[in-house]
């Protein structure tokens, strides 16, 4: 990576020109060229080739196999303008949903629970609350992160892992409040369905880390199956759940609320997904 980068700062200190004068001719800013020098970011490919010419040299004068390697560990996940609005909005998207739901939940503990629901189930609600607003946050960094055009894989590591952990601990947060009101009964089927439950958000977390951060590239396929997986459930939880509400009065008041959840839930591992594809493309192209 560095130097590609120092290739780069000899061949325009031979031509005599500054960087202002290099980001003018290939059309980005003077901070660009900057980080194409110091080593922090490497161009994409099309504007390596107009690099190249601009310096009046060639690209395998400028690359050399180092580079290519580290090409797609340093630059963003997603490069090409239309990945780049497609991660954008999926951001977007999930943000919006999980505050309309930190919404609906701040609500409903101010009215509703306080009425008709015991201490700990008004506890249990207080705790979907915060990891919601603790997801959304997550989010909205994300959501900057994507704008800026700044989520390398490490990034994106980084928001997938939060995310899951949040999860993680939503999960036995909400196990306690049943078990205080009386809800659940701690057989040892539950605690195994609970251990499995966290093992597996585990196993989705070293796979999340594995793939994005591996010092070797790695298959997406573990990504791919435990995204899915979780798609799936959440499904089927929603269908089985709305079949049992089907002919009573809570029928509109479940589809209303659930439904929100479900597109909030189902589009993280949607964006885990996409963000994985880009990436292991990248990684494809850079290799061949």
């Amino acid at each position: 990576m560095a130097e590609f980068g120092e290739n780069i700062r000899k061949a325009r200190e031979e031509m005599g020109i500054t960087q202002q004068t290099l980001a003018d001719k290939l059309y980005v800013t003077r901070q660009a060229v900057s980080r194409w020098e110091n080593g922090s970011r490497y161009p994409d490919l099309l504007t390596a080739k107009s690099l190249a010419k601009a310096l009046d040299t060639s690209l395998d004068e400028l690359l050399v196999d180092d580079d290519m390697r580290t090409y797609p560990e340093v630059n963003p996940v997603l490069e090409y303008p239309l990945h780049k609005r497609v991660q954008t909005a999926l951001f977007a998207a999930a943000f919006v949903t999980n505050l309309i739901m930190l919404i609906w939940y701040i609500g409903f503990i101010l009215t509703e629970s306080r009425v008709y629901m015991t201490d700990w189930e008004g506890v249990s609600q207080i705790v979907g609350a915060v990891t919601t607003a603790m997801v959304t946050g997550i989010l909205l960094y994300g959501l900057i992160k994507s704008i800026k055009d700044t989520v390398n894989p490490n990034t994106a590591a980084r928001i997938a892992v939060m995310i899951v952990g949040v999860d993680m601990l939503d999960a036995l947060a909400v196990l306690y409040c049943n078990y205080r009101n009386y809800t659940v009964t701690l057989t040892a089927g539950y605690i195994s369905g609970e251990i499995t439950y966290q093992l597996f958000y585990a196993a989705f977390i070293v796979s999340i880390l594995v793939f994005f951060c591996g010092k070797k590239p790695h298959s997406p396929i573990p990504v791919y199956i435990l995204s899915g997986i979780v798609i799936i459930g959440n499904l089927h939880s929603y269908i089985s759940t709305f079949i049992g509400h089907i002919g009573t009065p809570q029928v509109t008041r479940f589809v209303m609320a659930s439904s929100l959840r479900l597109v909030a839930v189902l589009l993280i591992p949607t964006l885990f997904i996409y963000m994985t594809a880009v990436l292991y493309r990248k990684r494809r192209l850079a290799k061949s």
